[in-house]
């Protein structure tokens, strides 16, 4: 059982975001600033480390000539962070965008979403891929060990089909089972809003997800990731579903606040629940 934020944090300081994370998180995370600029966002950042060139478009993000000039951010904030935990992280989650959100974020050169085409998905996907595997083994050879968190936000409206198309005529196919690809990325930590059956381990609110495919993810053995609540709110669930928790295995995540010292008081509280449960399983 561990505690963790999700990785974006107000403000544009990552030294002050590094020492947050630090000291109020049992599994540091690399911390995420999307107010600094534009590209520091969770699609921008996974995008500089791709080998296909993207950059800002007209609607948002698109495939472009040649790679961004902020393409090294990545590595800069790790170098700030290796500097800043040396000797005192041996864990670190780091978060990335998975492929069927960036899919649908990216638009390819003729303005139309890059998951619109099977030929455009499957080479992102390799990118991303082969993007992934770089990023942990920098990780990994700063740090120690590395949890990679996949964040795939759009994934309900990419396997429902409800994604919107770039123009009103345009209508983009569902892709209705995702398992089979996001497999492919080995070992991680899923965050969505869709709870995806086959899956390892899943953010998941108890308190609101369609409590039968809890019940069937849980029988499987899946892990869940649950936000901040009071223990009893977790164990009202497992008693409706008849469900054990000392056969369950739950860690807590915490969501950012508007400040610094919110998100702090954010993370203490998943940390502290954290501890509550692992005393009481």
């Amino acid at each position: 059982m561990t505690a963790f934020g999700l990785g974006p944090m107000p403000g544009t300081d990552l030294a002050q975001a590094a020492d947050v994370v630090l000291s109020e998180t049992v599994l540091p995370h690399i911390p995420q600033l999307p107010e600094r600029s534009v590209g520091a966002d969770a699609i921008g950042r996974t995008a500089a480390l791709l080998e296909i060139p993207i950059g800002r478009g007209p609607r948002g993000w698109r495939v472009a000539a040649r790679k961004r000039g902020d393409a090294d951010r990545m590595a800069r904030d790790l170098d700030g962070l290796e500097e800043a935990w040396h000797g005192k992280v041996d864990t670190v989650k780091a978060q990335l965008v998975g492929p069927f959100t960036l899919a649908a974020e990216v638009e390819m050169p003729n303005g139309h979403r890059m998951i619109t085409d099977a030929g455009a998905l499957r080479d992102l996907t390799d990118a991303l891929l082969e993007a992934c595997t770089e990023h942990r083994c920098d990780v990994a050879a700063r740090f120690g060990d590395v949890v990679l968190q996949l964040d795939e936000p759009l994934l309900p409206e990419v396997t429902a089909g409800t994604l919107r198309g770039t123009t009103d005529y345009e209508t983009i196919r569902a892709i209705p089972e995702p398992q089979e690809t996001l497999q492919r990325f080995g070992e991680h930590l899923l965050h969505t809003p869709q709870l995806l059956d086959a899956t390892p381990w899943i953010t998941v609110d108890p308190r609101t997800c369609d409590k039968d495919t809890l019940a069937k993810l849980l029988d499987q053995g899946t892990r869940i990731a649950i936000p901040t609540m009071a223990p009893r709110e977790l164990y009202r669930v497992f008693d409706d579903l008849q469900i054990n928790p000392a056969q369950t295995r739950v860690d807590v995540y915490a969501e950012p606040a508007e400040t610094l010292v919110g998100t702090a008081a954010n993370y203490r509280a998943a940390r502290e629940m954290a501890e509550e449960l692992s005393m009481e399983v």
